[in-house]
């Protein structure tokens, strides 16, 4: 059946001869070898010039054909239009079968070992002075047993999906390199055999990242588990993946790059760094990415206006070679053609001979990321694109480079000139719709803008537009990766802070970071300013003192109360704002509460809620927040019957203003409910606690009620619902998720009376004093002190196994939830490899028998897997 592709009809054929118009001779020879062995063969008489695309004519051809058959030549190595058609072969026979079958290499001139890509070396090559004749009739009996299996030709396999964003210009002349990542991830034919690491590196702007991409993009079907990086969800187990490490900071060492490789066998690691790895991957599993080839460099540079000339043609062909083929600066230089005043290539590859001082300063700027020859003339480059740009454009670019070189998102995007600079060049719309400034672009920016005016106002703009972005957050019940997106702009315009107004939105991204589990983080960066504004502003200025009550909390929330309570108190003491003298006041006594100094705390509350119920009325959140905080100190202090009264006028305020659904208002009902519990009232805190649960659903709820439960069969199961809510959030290691899993075992070996003298679940969970910003501390509490409750959870959780395999055998669900506990407990531990290993084979048994007796949707079974995925990071690689 003919092929058609477009209007053109191109007949099949068995075979299509690859070969560089300098073997001319050679590959009539081999093509007339290939024909008398009974094969029909596609020869391009024609010729073409090297820096061109795939002619409609030789793509409809490709796509007729069986097979490849490659004339390897030195000469056609360094022809970019025979790389096209190697590329697109086995390209296709990858994705008809992951097989090399479908290409063919006849040598000439040249080792077994110069062969490039690797692929081509899959089936043993004949030498290089085998007769043609004996050759080509090997080559008609592998093609005709092909054709017998399987009849189809190259263009009936699936088309490989498409850059969503990029011109494909800028992937020309890079398709062995996609070829070597393959061969270095996949150095045998079985997919299974995971633990491969490979290294992509080369200086900035060379396009690794946009390379790796679009290996992913095209080999997704070998990484059926996913793709996957440090901050994303662990990978799951037994499937194939691709773990992504980007960006490898410049100073790292040995120890730590081993660390950063993928956390289970199934995973193959890919690495993009700048600095050489050759060492620590092996130089064959090394891909340096150096410039662009010339007729690569050529085909980007005039991808958007073709040379007219000749002249045209030299010059062009002298901007790529002084430019070292970078592709940033290729790609920039192209988008040159579009700015008002570009008399073509000639004038172009003048100015770069010749920099002007603020390239040369650009220059310098950019050396360390960028160590090459061609530095002046790509900072020329770079400098003259920027300069280029029309207002509205370069309003845009300042806007960005106030913020952090990551994609803005929609939220952050210049209202004008975005156009005028995707246009340029200058910046990309990514898949998800985010902005992306290359950095480098970015460097460029604020260091040919570094003295504009226009950018302090633009960083004001932005803290504002972030400000409202961050307090808009605050309804949320849970933060989002919405919000988490912009902390990266945060500390990009918190490193410029020059008054106390800017605190707030420092204030608020340190509540961000804290509520999506990176307390941590927090802390670093409120440590960080805090150095910076003390040495730079002084102990006393407001903004120094703001950043040390931020930082005073953050020590308080990972249970360091004696630098916290130093801190808060000596902000506390210097603050001349009201307001902010109360925040720290509130903070303070949050801190005593957590310490264990209830009474001090108490007092402390009162002056708060006093001091906002006069300034704010009784009715305001805030003032209620303070008039809970009290409550909760006050039953905390020994005094459960004001505790009530407190709670119940909470309950009754927040009720009238939001309803009875309301998280507000169901968090006061069950802080009324756990003080009517203490008080002895049963009956009455068992119907709250059951509002509570059927409004709102939640691990704290669940809990809550089981402590006021009877039925025990009905104790278990919300125990265990809790414990399941805990494993997905806040996660397995949280000390939270860990008291949940201790209550449901204490209350299992209970049922079964062997319930150890003195042990008891959990029991009533009664909130935390929340901060001003709405963080409680228990909910972001990292440490690990409680090494003696965890070597008690892993006593409960085997007893619990051995009653549970007495009881049902070793096949039933019952033990395979039995196994799964003991293996969360295990793991908990956290003091050697070997308990790592022993919880990993006690899980990943027990989640694969769960998933299939209960379905991968019960809960169970997603916490299983859950505990399973956490387990597979627990102790670094081998």
């Amino acid at each position: 059946m003919p092929t058609t592709k477009g209007t053109m009809v191109t007949a099949e054929t068995d075979v299509f001869l690859c070969y560089s118009w300098a073997n001319k001779i050679r590959a009539d020879a081999l093509r007339d070898a290939l024909t008398a062995a009974g094969l029909s063969v596609f020869q391009d008489e024609s010729g073409m010039r090297d820096y061109d695309y795939l002619t409609e004519r030789i793509d409809a051809a490709l796509r007729a054909t069986r097979a490849l058959v490659v004339l390897c030549t030195p000469a056609l190595l360094s022809s970019e239009y025979c790389r096209q058609e190697m590329h697109f072969a086995l390209l296709r026979s990858y994705r008809l079968h992951r097989s090399r079958a479908r290409v063919l290499t006849v040598l000439q001139g040249m080792e077994i070992a110069d062969v490039r890509p690797e692929r081509l070396k899959h089936w043993r090559l004949p030498r290089t002075d085998s007769d043609l004749s004996e050759v080509s009739e090997q080559i008609a009996a592998h093609v005709t047993r092909l054709g017998a299996a399987d009849p189809r030709r190259l263009g009936d396999a699936p088309e490989p999906p498409r850059a969503p964003r990029r011109d494909p210009h800028e992937l020309y002349g890079r398709e062995f390199e996609l070829w070597h990542l393959h061969d270095a991830l996949f150095p045998t034919d079985d997919p299974l055999a995971g633990g491969q690491v490979a290294a992509l590196t080369g200086p900035a702007g060379q396009g690794k990242t946009m390379l790796a991409e679009q290996y992913v993009r095209l080999f997704a079907d070998d990484f059926p588990g996913g793709v996957f990086t440090a901050a994303s969800a662990a990978p799951p187990p037994g499937r194939p993946y691709l773990w992504l490490v980007d960006n490898l900071p410049d100073d790292i060492g040995k120890p730590e790059f081993d660390a950063r490789r993928a956390p289970t066998p199934e995973g193959r690691t890919l690495v993009i760094a700048r600095q050489d790895l050759r060492d620590w991957v092996g130089r064959d599993k090394h891909l340096r990415l150096g410039g662009l080839g010339h007729k690569a460099g050529l085909a980007l540079l005039t991808s958007r206006r073709p040379v007219a000339d000749r002249r045209e043609y030299g010059a062009a062909r002298h901007v790529v070679d002084t430019l070292g083929g970078h592709a940033l600066a290729l790609r920039l230089a192209a988008g040159l053609v579009t700015a008002p005043g570009f008399t073509g290539f000639r004038d172009l590859a003048t100015a770069l001979d010749h920099p002007d001082r603020d390239a040369l300063l650009l220059a310098e700027q950019l050396r360390p990321r960028l160590p090459t020859d061609h530095i002046g003339s790509v900072a020329a480059t770079m400098a003259r694109a920027v300069r280029a740009v029309p207002a509205a454009g370069r309003e845009a670019l300042l806007a960005a480079s106030v913020l952090a070189p990551a994609p803005l998102p929609v939220v952050l995007r210049p209202a004008d000139g975005l156009g005028e600079i995707v246009e340029r060049q200058l910046a990309e719309v990514l898949p998800d719709g985010t902005t992306l400034v290359h950095p480098l672009v970015h460097r460029a920016v604020r260091t040919l803008y570094r003295d504009d005016p226009r950018r302090q106002a633009l960083r004001l703009a932005a803290v504002e537009r972030l400000g409202e972005l961050l307090d808009a957050g605050r309804e949320q019940h849970r933060p989002s990766s919405d919000l988490a997106v912009l902390l990266p702009h945060v500390r990009a315009v918190a490193a410029e802070m020059r008054d106390l107004d800017e605190w707030h939105l420092l204030n608020e991204a340190g509540r961000v970071h804290t509520e999506l589990g990176d307390s941590r983080a927090a802390l670093e960066l409120y440590d960080r300013l805090h150095e910076v504004c003390r040495a730079e502003l002084g102990e006393s200025d407001p903004v120094t003192l703001a950043v040390r009550l931020g930082l005073g909390t953050a020590y308080g929330l990972h249970g360091d109360h004696r630098r916290a309570l130093a801190l808060l108190e000596d902000a506390h003491a210097r603050l001349t704002d009201p307001l902010d003298a109360l925040t720290a006041l509130n903070n303070i006594a949050v801190v005593h509460s957590s310490a264990g100094a209830h009474e001090l705390a108490r007092d402390l509350y009162a002056q708060v809620h006093a001091a906002r119920a006069e300034s704010l009325g009784p009715g305001h959140p805030e003032t209620l927040d303070a008039l809970h905080n009290l409550a909760i100190a006050t039953g905390r202090a020994g005094d459960r019957e004001t505790a009530r009264r407190l709670k119940a006028e909470v309950y009754d305020a927040v009720r009238t203003v939001h309803g009875d659904a309301h998280e507000r208002t169901l968090d006061a009902l069950g802080s009324l409910a756990v003080t009517t519990l203490e008080l002895g009232d049963r009956d009455r805190a068992r119907q709250l606690f059951r509002q509570v649960y059927d409004h709102g659903r939640s691990a704290d709820a669940a809990t809550n009620r089981a402590a006021a439960e009877d039925d025990p069969d009905l104790v278990v199961s919300l125990l265990t619902e809790a414990y399941e809510m805990r494993v997905a959030r806040p996660g397995p290691a949280h000390p939270r998720t860990l008291r949940s899993l201790r209550s449901l075992l204490i209350e299992q070996l209970r049922r079964a009376g062997s319930a150890p003298a003195g042990a008891e679940p959990l029991g009533v969970l009664e909130p935390a004093a929340t901060l001003p910003d709405g963080v409680r501390p228990e909910d972001v509490r990292l440490d690990a002190d409680d090494m003696d409750e965890r070597a008690e959870l892993f006593e409960f959780a085997s007893t619990h196994y051995d009653q549970q395999v007495k009881l049902s055998g070793t096949d039933s669900t019952d033990t395979a939830l039995a196994i799964g506990y003991l293996a969360h407990a295990t793991a908990a531990l956290d003091q050697m490899d070997i308990q790592f290993d022993e919880a990993w084979a006690l899980i990943d048994n027990a989640a694969d028998g769960l998933a299939e007796d209960l379905g991968p949707d019960h809960p169970a079974g997603v916490a299983a897997d859950l505990v399973r995925r956490w387990i597979a990071t627990l102790g670094g690689p081998e």
